[in-house]
């Protein structure tokens, strides 16, 4: 009798400790249910409990969308505010990409780069408030106005440039600069965006994370090789130059990588008709794009670069030519007017008394 009561209390204890069975379908049920609730709780809803009154949407991303809103109290009080629904992001993205935007964007500071005010997570999304620029994209301006006058794309380059050796002084490398990319301020200037793609580079390491967009890719990354991440923003930028001076890509991406790789390395480059593109710039283009990146330029290098400083220098060569043809009739004039002195001291001096 003990034994069979001791039987019955330990097959109590066992069914106790045993996991309850769970449903999946009330599980799946509870899963949808907390996404609708999150659904239902818009974007608007969301901002406006942190001032923010959202104005209008300005754009969509793959896992993203991107509102212009207004901030009740502070100034300036215009910002976009990224939008990333982590349900829809890939865990890879999360931990590699997205983690490392939030990181390192906050930290910088560059008038040639896009401000980064805060960031929050609500209900399964991630908001990235950002300044907010006005004038929209450069491909969006080069598909308006076409190819730009040289004097125009120096402006624009030489801002890049500026934002990029920056960053590169921040152990910091984009890794994704395009067009679509470079923002214009109210005053048209240049305001880098979208560091989904940055990484840090203490070290001075290759890479291996084979990312950003295959018409700015150099030849390292698209034979899929450990590449530089300095000097493929090198490359972009050399891309990027191209198409402002020309409005047209150097690389036909259409022709398939192992095409574009040996187009890449004969470089045989068209300069359309449309636009004189000046010696200086050429040469300046054909070092961004060369091809073993070990030779390419720096970002600090192609800021030294004579393109950028040959029409100030000619400019000084004028002033200075001016100020010397002045100087030269100047000391004409007052020697004319020492030599009358002369004349008219010795013509008193001789006069009678």
């Amino acid at each position: 009798m003990i034994g069979g009561i001791r039987n019955r209390a330990s097959m109590k204890k066992h069914q106790k400790h045993q996991p309850k069975h769970v449903d999946p379908m009330k599980t799946d049920s509870k899963r949808k249910e907390r996404e609708k609730h999150h659904h239902c709780v818009s974007n608007r809803e969301v901002l406006s409990k942190r001032d923010y009154v959202v104005l209008k949407t300005l754009g969509y991303g793959s896992f993203s969308i991107v509102k212009l809103a207004r901030h009740q109290c502070k100034k300036p009080d215009l910002v976009a505010v990224k939008i990333i629904s982590l349900s829809k992001v890939p865990v890879t993205y999360q931990k590699h990409f997205l983690s490392r935007e939030l990181e390192f964007w906050p930290k910088l500071d560059h008038p040639h780069i896009v401000k980064f005010c805060e960031t929050f997570e609500e209900l399964e999304r991630v908001y990235i408030v950002l300044e907010y620029v006005c004038n929209g994209d450069m491909m969006s301006y080069l598909q308006k106005f076409g190819a730009l006058p040289e004097a125009k794309s120096k402006k624009y380059i030489s801002q890049v440039c500026k934002a990029v050796d920056y960053l590169h002084s921040q152990n910091i490398t984009h890794r994704d600069l395009k067009l679509e990319n470079l923002l214009l301020d109210q005053n048209y200037n240049i305001k880098i965006t979208d560091f989904g793609f940055v990484t840090s580079n203490k070290k001075c390491e290759l890479s291996q994370t084979y990312c950003g967009t295959k018409s700015y890719a150099s030849p390292e990354i698209l034979r899929g090789e450990p590449y530089d991440p300095r000097k493929a923003d090198t490359w972009a930028i050399g891309v990027i130059l191209y198409i402002m001076g020309t409005s047209r890509m150097p690389f036909d991406e259409s022709r398939g990588i192992k095409r574009i790789i040996e187009d890449q390395k004969r470089l045989n480059l068209s300069w359309g008709k449309t636009q004189k593109i000046s010696r200086d710039c050429r040469h300046l283009l054909k070092r961004l794009f060369t091809y073993a990146y070990m030779s390419r330029p720096s970002v600090h290098d192609i800021l030294l670069n004579k393109w950028f400083h040959s029409e100030a220098n000619r400019e000084k060569h004028v002033e200075y030519k001016e100020r010397r043809e002045i100087k030269e009739k100047t000391e004409e004039v007052d020697n004319i007017d020492s030599k009358d002195e002369v004349k008219q001291t010795k013509e008193k001096s001789s006069a009678p008394n």
